[in-house]
């Protein structure tokens, strides 16, 4: 704009654009590029639904169609493997407004 500013010159600052900007806009273009970005990361990929899987693998797994079958909400003292779901849920479904009286 051709306006000056003045500062105080103990002032410190860095002028310019960061490196790196915009990196993360380019689309990945196929699985395997995202794959080993989130192995890079430590990330776990692909992520896969419980009921999508079978009933070996996961609690929600198994049967014709894709369902839970049972409950979602597992106590906390649950073992490992069986922690699946909402832990220890105080409440669950949706959230409702409370109609005024």
């Amino acid at each position: 704009s051709g306006s000056f500013t003045t500062l105080n010159p103990k002032n410190r600052a860095m002028v310019g654009v960061l490196a790196g900007g915009g990196a993360g806009d380019r689309p990945f273009l196929n699985a395997g590029n995202k794959w080993r970005r989130y192995r890079s990361k430590g990330h776990k990929y692909p992520i896969v639904r419980g009921v999508a899987q079978a009933a070996y693998v996961h609690p929600h797994g198994g049967g014709r169609h894709q369902h839970m079958g049972g409950g979602g909400t597992v106590s906390r003292d649950a073992p490992p493997g069986a922690k699946v779901g909402s832990i220890a849920a105080r409440k669950t479904g949706r959230s409702r407004i409370k109609e005024r009286a």
